[in-house]
């Protein structure tokens, strides 16, 4: 009996045992999971996913020559089985390397080998993934040499290039009165020009009939004293809207010191040196061609664009065709009223040469338009777009009326009068275009850029002066409610559109005390600057405000613009 009660009571005291150890160790686990949630709690915040440690060339770095590589090291390994990218942009948004990048500081870094890099801004972008598997990406801009800012619609309105401000007398405007007269002085003038330059290139033909010689020495008479007359008016009326609220003795300091006052007084010296053309050698009237072309290409949209020696050679080709098709044509429509069999002889001739004349048009007019806009979009967003596709709508119709006169030609049939007053009509028609297109910008104008947005948790202003790609003033102004207080953390992101996947490169802030009277009732306002080439290229651009309050409560604003 006694063995059985002490084993009853060993039991017992067992069972108790499991008991107390049991509930000892719920107690424990319990302070360790509260010891860890208030760890968890207090300890501070450990970093997500990788961070950029180091760049080279850093952010905003002004360098004298090219770098060799960009390089990149994060504070992280980089995951090993995804494609890191890193890429290098140039003004025009184009890539700049094209190989690929390596990695670095045992997989934290990356590197990418440059070639020789001109003048310029430049904007690294770069998206990685980290060893944790957290997207990290960014970009930002530095700067190489001392770029020049590029080619934008001030640079080609001439009241800006003889220190006026300009009076518009050429932009995005409705026609008036004033206007027209303008346009129709440009094409009058533009017309005997390349009439008067035709002609006397057609003088260089050998062994012309005796009508072809005939009729060509009486339009080079006539149109002489209509060119001489229309450049006069032409150059008067310029002379006029550059100087207008300026004193009469600005007309000379023009003239003669600045590069668009030379060219007027060289074209109305040439325009009269023409009525002595008349009777005088072919290479007396080649040079006055030569001279005469020159001149009115120089005085162009081409000269305001880079390389200068490339763009003014293509204007003047293009003005060169332009004269062999345009005397031919009129001096084909005088020989078919004077003799008409020789009309016939003389097309057959016109017709090769207008041909080879519109081939170059079409050419130089493509490559010109190529290197004035960066993109051909450009061509829906001016008055200057609108009017070149008008002339290329006259020019097909020339072209189809060109080839219904040939088919006459090979039947042995004269062309008909209607054809010919067809291709003389048109021929003035592109005439006019022209005249109102140089009086057109083809880029668009920039414009500072200027963001308000009201709202019960914050305002905010956001102005970007001038507007234009390269070196930009931003400045951002946020007011927040008095109860919420200062801002604890203010950032500006910019980010290119339709540029790949360029992320957002961080404008650097600085706070500053404004002085301009903007305040709101309720509202406490914070104000913050910068400057610098964060808008290194052309196109779209979203502009990102974000704004952190004392109680880490996060407001995202944006908002989107186009530079041009």
């Amino acid at each position: 009996m006694r063995t059985i009660e002490t084993a009853g009571t060993g039991n017992g005291d067992t069972r108790r045992t499991f008991a107390r150890a049991a509930r000892r160790t719920g107690m424990l686990a319990l302070w360790l999971v509260l010891i860890a949630s208030l760890t968890a709690l207090f300890a501070p915040a450990a970093s997500a996913h990788a961070i950029l440690e180091t760049a080279s060339p850093v952010q905003d770095a002004q360098l004298a020559e090219s770098p060799g590589a960009v390089e990149l090291t994060f504070n992280e390994r980089l995951d090993g089985g995804s494609t890191a990218r890193l890429s290098v942009l140039n003004g025009d948004s184009k890539t700049v390397a094209s190989g690929k990048p390596e990695r670095t500081s045992q997989g934290k870094g990356l590197r990418l080998a440059l070639p020789k890099l001109g003048e310029g801004h430049y904007t690294v972008s770069y998206s990685v993934i980290s060893a944790d598997g957290h997207p990290v990406e960014g970009a930002y801009v530095f700067t190489v040499g001392n770029p020049p800012p590029l080619t934008d619609a001030a640079e080609l309105d001439p009241h800006a290039q003889l220190g006026h401000s300009s009076h518009n007398h050429g932009g995005d405007q409705d026609l008036t009165t004033t206007r027209f007269i303008f346009y129709a002085s440009r094409a009058l003038f533009f017309a005997s020009l390349l009439v008067l330059s035709g002609l006397l290139l057609w003088g260089l033909r050998r062994e012309p009939s005796a009508a072809e010689r005939a009729s060509r020495e009486t339009w080079i008479g006539w149109t002489a004293q209509f060119g001489a007359l229309a450049t006069l008016v032409y150059v008067v009326l310029q002379m006029s809207n550059l100087t207008e609220g300026e004193p009469f003795s600005e007309w000379g300091r023009i003239l003669t010191d600045t590069t668009v006052g030379r060219l007027y007084a060289a074209q109305l010296v040439l325009a009269f040196a023409a009525l002595l053309l008349r009777g005088m050698g072919a290479y007396a009237g080649l040079a006055w061609t030569l001279l005469a072309l020159i001149a009115e290409a120089w005085n162009g949209h081409a000269a305001a664009f880079s390389p200068a020696a490339y763009t003014l050679a293509l204007d003047f080709v293009h003005l060169l065709a332009a004269a062999v098709w345009s005397g031919g044509l009129v001096l084909l429509a005088a020989v078919w009223h004077r003799e008409r069999p020789e009309a016939g002889r003389f097309a057959i001739r016109f017709s090769k040469w207008a041909l080879l004349s519109f081939l170059l048009l079409a050419l130089t007019g493509a490559l010109s338009t190529l290197q004035y806009l960066p993109t051909l979009s450009y061509l829906f967003e001016t008055s200057w777009g609108t009017w070149l596709l008008i002339k290329i709508g006259l020019s097909l119709l020339v072209v189809v009326t060109a080839f219904l006169i040939r088919l006459r030609l090979r039947k042995g049939e004269l062309p008909r009068a209607g054809l010919l007053r067809a291709d003389l009509g048109m021929l003035g028609a592109i005439v006019l275009s022209v005249g109102v297109l140089t009086y057109q910008n083809p880029l668009p104008a920039n414009q500072p850029i200027s963001y308000h947005e009201m709202g019960t948790d914050m305002h905010v202003t956001l102005r970007i002066s001038p507007g234009a790609p390269g070196d930009n003033a931003f400045t951002l102004k946020i007011w927040l409610p008095d109860k919420v207080g200062a801002p604890k953390k203010v950032a500006l992101r910019l980010r290119p559109l339709g540029s790949g996947d360029v992320g957002f490169i961080d404008v650097p802030l600085e706070a500053y005390e404004d002085s301009e009277l903007d305040d709101f009732p309720d509202f406490a306002k914070a104000t913050f600057q910068s400057k610098g080439p964060y808008l290194a290229f052309r196109g779209r651009w979203e502009a990102q405000i974000r704004v952190t309050d004392r109680t880490d409560t996060e407001i995202v604003k944006s908002t989107t613009f186009k530079i041009y």
